[in-house]
């Protein structure tokens, strides 16, 4: 009986912990949990109005062991990245006596618009040189790729290679990622996303406007004041990891404590209890004639 008191204490010291830190920092909905990719806002280089500019480039480099190019995989900062390459060891033709593979990622203004589409992005040049700038080509293996990340609003693209002032289509493939595509490629260059003509990214999401015009949603909101909903936040919300840690090292040591205190009173009843001895053996019951011999005087 005791140790179900216990139990059912524990119980409701654990729910008093959640409760008090749900009122502390309440969640609007249930959380996200790892393997759930927040994926970034598209950046342009020339970003229409309203829209995120930025890009950003990326470049890398690895040692040549023997005569086979490495293991290659380089991509933009943004998440997922804008623009990848990757390449499988030995899938990269090198000049002899190359040492080392630089890779360059870099967006730049389109040379030219594509006759069968329009371009849905940025354009991306990507270069792998040699230490000294000699020019790589991939082989026909198939062994090196190129993907590239267009805005949300994009159903379906085709990865074009620019090529003496012309662009020109690659077999592209859909990488597994919505408006994400990829395509095996051989030579290296300027490389852009070509949407079907007509094509246009949706209406950026318009920001939260007020009296004094458009204002930027707040990254973290405040208990309000008595005005109600309507009136200004103060304040700013508790540290939510603080109290995390907080409410779990105290249901630790609430729930550590109750288990010593119900492993003390099982011991004390344990040596409280007396030890039960088994019963002497009944000595037998003598009668006259089976008495000790009497000795003789």
């Amino acid at each position: 009986m005791k140790s179900r008191r216990l139990s059912l204490a524990a119980l409701a010291c654990g729910l008093a912990i959640a409760v008090v830190a749900q009122r502390l920092t309440p969640m609007a909905g249930p959380p996200l949990y790892d393997g759930v990719i927040v994926e970034d806002e598209y950046k342009w280089l020339a970003p229409p109005h309203g829209y995120t500019g930025g890009p950003q480039s990326a470049s890398d480099s690895g040692a040549v062991q023997g005569t086979q190019s490495p293991n290659l995989s380089v991509g933009t900062p943004e998440q997922p990245p804008q623009a990848q390459v990757f390449a499988g060891q030995g899938y990269l033709v090198m000049p002899p006596g190359t040492t080392a593979i630089d890779v360059s990622i870099q967006p730049v203004p389109p040379a030219a618009q594509p006759g069968d589409g329009v371009i849905a992005g940025n354009v991306y040049r990507i270069s792998l040189t040699s230490q000294g700038g000699a020019a790589l080509t991939g082989d026909a293996g198939g062994g090196v790729t190129v993907v590239l990340r267009g805005p949300r609003s994009l159903p379906s693209a085709t990865i074009e290679r620019l090529v003496g002032g012309s662009w020109t289509p690659l077999q592209t493939d859909p990488a597994g990622v919505p408006h994400m595509f990829t395509a095996v490629v051989t030579d290296f260059g300027d490389f852009a996303l070509v949407a079907p003509p007509g094509w246009v990214p949706d209406p950026p999401v318009p920001a939260q406007s007020g009296p004094a015009g458009p204002v930027a949603p707040p990254v973290s909101t405040g208990t309000a004041t008595p005005g109600g909903p309507s009136g200004p936040a103060s304040g700013s919300d508790p540290p939510f990891l603080l109290i995390a840690c907080v409410g779990l090292v105290l249901g630790i040591a609430v729930v550590a404590g109750l288990a010593l205190m119900l492993v003390k009173a099982q011991t004390r009843s344990v040596v409280g209890r007396p030890e039960r001895r088994p019963p002497p053996p009944k000595r037998p019951v003598l009668g006259p004639r089976q008495g000790p011999p009497r000795r003789r005087r």
